[in-house]
């Protein structure tokens, strides 16, 4: 691994223990590998503290681990920083152990060294496109600056934070920089007690913990939803001016089933798609969905009969629909491209992972056994073996933090041990995915969306994962603006997002979409708030404010986020997940551009026809 900013210097920045290897390879009388296999016993991650030992972070997120931090109270260089905080290396033949190939911690995956030897050999230097890149943090240092030394002359000072990323670099290290920043590595405390007993049995490299105790403000998020610029007449305007966005409706829906904030407003969605109500173009949630239409999609029925399973309505009679009758028809039998369907098991035009599990939990909760089995094990076999699902279907290689938490809820209902074993397979992957920070990462990157549906997820086995799902609360928590709403992401323009505030409320629970309930039985039936003037857009500014502009029609292509700009206003649009969601999502300008010189009465049949284009989710 490249450590400098200077091929030529790293191999021979360490003379001392490249002659070292050197005579052991002699007296071996052959080729090996030499490596340290840290310390027995690796000091207290306590023991660091802003003024005294130096902290390293070292990211195994390429392998679906995490960030795993050590300390070193007393360190001397950045190898020894490394070994005394409890990782393991192994050099390379051709260089020596002071040139850094493979890294392991006792804390991921058993100790397993990383790159794997199938991946990278370790016999000459890797090249500059994988290999271990190291980053150093001054105290006080705000950003990593790429280390003009190797770590067996890098001398860490008292405070420091060295960060270890394995990808590419160019020599001058401009590019592959840690994700996460030094802060949020850093030793915060103050040293031991004066009183404190040192430890019997010193920790090892723990995996990084942020500061928790944080969770978000629902009575505000659920303010912010519900306000009358933002949700009209029981449904919400997002994208498209003039048409509902049926999908972001029911996500609205469900963050006030999950958090009983305002049944009042939850029942003025409910029955407006119970009821068939028309948004401003005279659509109703069935030309959403399709159903009853060649092209009716599994995912968006599904989604529509979870919320009526979950709000004590009859899924069979819903929307003028028997809904749990139209996803038994849409279980494919075989592939058929022609009919939406990717696979036996696959339900017609669910595109994603999302999309099946949606359908799987709305027929798990109806009583269905026989119809929904082939849709399980097709959705049991899309797991990749490390536990992780994708994000799309057909799948596509990638690996989802949305989709496999969606998965494993829908799996969570199944009975048997076969189903136990992939969900906490899929929670082992999720759980190793945290970032830093306490998020996780997403399509919009470290995503308030993802870290919801982590949350959800991960409650499924409160008691295992405990820690990680109250980082993931404080991280939510931190990303709650002051109108309630929340934003799309950690980093990049900030401002509340409607479609980011319906799922971080309903997610930040904790609550399965597989159990949630919330009857609406008894509730007061709402005051309807009367027809919008002119074309009504849910699409919200920074600041919440309505904007107006152009007709276009409905889709379910999902939105990648961002800024566009309506009359002059900077407007953020939405952003991947559960109307739109997982980490292969695409906005599709171009094709929302020809669908609107269509019309929306052909917007159906040209959205379901290319609903295996990338970025189809519903």
């Amino acid at each position: 691994m490249r450590v400098s900013s200077n091929r030529t210097r790293h191999r021979n920045r360490d003379l001392a223990s490249l002659v070292v290897a050197g005579t052991v390879a002699a007296a071996a009388c052959g080729t090996v590998l030499l490596g340290y296999p840290g310390t027995a016993s690796a000091d207290p991650i306590e023991q660091c503290t802003a003024t005294t030992g130096a902290i390293v972070a070292v990211d195994f997120t390429h392998w679906g681990g995490g960030v795993v931090r050590g300390c070193d109270a007393h360190s001397t260089t950045g190898m020894n920083l490394l070994h005394n905080a409890g990782f393991t290396t192994t050099g390379t033949e051709h260089d020596g152990p002071a040139f850094i190939c493979r890294l392991g911690t006792g804390t991921f995956n058993g100790g397993a060294q990383y790159p794997t030897p199938a991946e990278e050999p370790c016999v000459n230097t890797p090249q500059a496109t994988a290999y271990w890149s190291y980053w150093i943090a001054e105290p006080g240092q705000q950003t990593w600056s790429y280390s003009r030394f190797g770590a067996g002359t890098q001398k860490p000072e008292p405070g420091e934070v060295e960060a270890w990323v394995y990808g590419g670099t160019d020599i001058g290290g401009t590019s592959g920089a840690p994700n996460f920043t030094p802060d949020s590595v850093r030793a915060r405390n103050g040293g031991p007690s004066p009183s404190a007993s040192p430890s019997a049995s010193p920790s090892p490299a723990v995996a990084l913990s942020a500061p928790a105790g944080r969770k978000p403000d629902a009575a505000r998020g659920s303010a912010y939803l519900t306000d009358p610029s933002r949700l009209i007449d029981g449904h919400y305007y997002e994208g498209f001016p003039a048409f509902a966005d049926f999908g972001l409706t029911i996500d609205g829906a469900y963050a006030l089933a999950a958090t009983g904030t305002d049944d009042a407003a939850l029942r003025r969605i409910v029955d407006f798609l119970d009821q068939q109500g028309k948004d401003a173009s005279e659509r109703t949630v069935n030309d959403w969905t399709a159903i009853g239409t060649e092209y009716a999609g599994g995912g968006s029925i599904g989604k529509e009969a979870l919320l009526a399973e979950a709000v004590g309505r009859n899924p069979r009679d819903f929307g003028g629909h028997d809904l749990i009758a139209a996803l038994a028809a849409l279980v494919c039998a075989k592939a058929d491209a022609n009919t939406g369907c990717a696979a036996p098991g696959n339900y017609a035009y669910a595109t994603s992972v999302f999309s099946q599990a949606l359908a799987v939990m709305a027929q798990l909760r109806a009583g269905e056994s026989t119809s929904v089995a082939p849709a399980i094990a097709y959705l049991k076999g899309l797991q990749h073996p490390d536990g992780s699902w994708p994000s799309l279907i057909p799948a596509t290689g990638d690996s989802d933090v949305d989709s496999t938490a969606m998965a494993v809820m829908a799996l969570a209902l199944v009975p048997g041990d076969e189903a136990a074993q992939a969900v906490d397979q899929g929670l082992g992957w999720l759980a190793a995915r945290q970032l830093p920070d306490g998020g996780f990462p997403g399509a919009s990157g470290d995503s308030t969306n993802s870290a919801a549906l982590a949350v959800q997820g991960l409650t499924l086995r409160q008691a295992a994962y405990g820690g990680q799902i109250a980082k993931a609360l404080d991280f939510l928590a931190g990303q709650q603006n002051g109108d309630g709403g929340f934003n799309v992401a950690a980093a990049g323009q900030r401002g509340s997002d409607v479609r980011a505030s319906t799922q971080v409320l309903g997610g930040a629970t904790g609550i399965s979409f597989g159990t949630l309930s919330r009857d609406l039985a008894g509730t007061p039936t709402p005051t309807p708030t009367g027809t919008p003037t002119g074309t009504p857009t849910g699409t919200s500014s920074p600041t919440g404010s309505p904007t107006t502009t152009g007709p276009a029609p409905a889709t379910d292509a999902p939105s990648s986020g961002g800024v566009a700009e309506a009359g002059g206003v900077p407007v953020r649009t939405g952003s991947g997940g559960l109307a739109s969601t997982g980490s292969q999502a695409l906005a599709l300008t171009a094709g929302a551009g020809a669908l609107t010189a269509l019309g929306a009465g052909a917007v159906l049949v040209a959205r379901r026809r290319t609903a295996a284009a990338p970025g189809r989710h519903r």
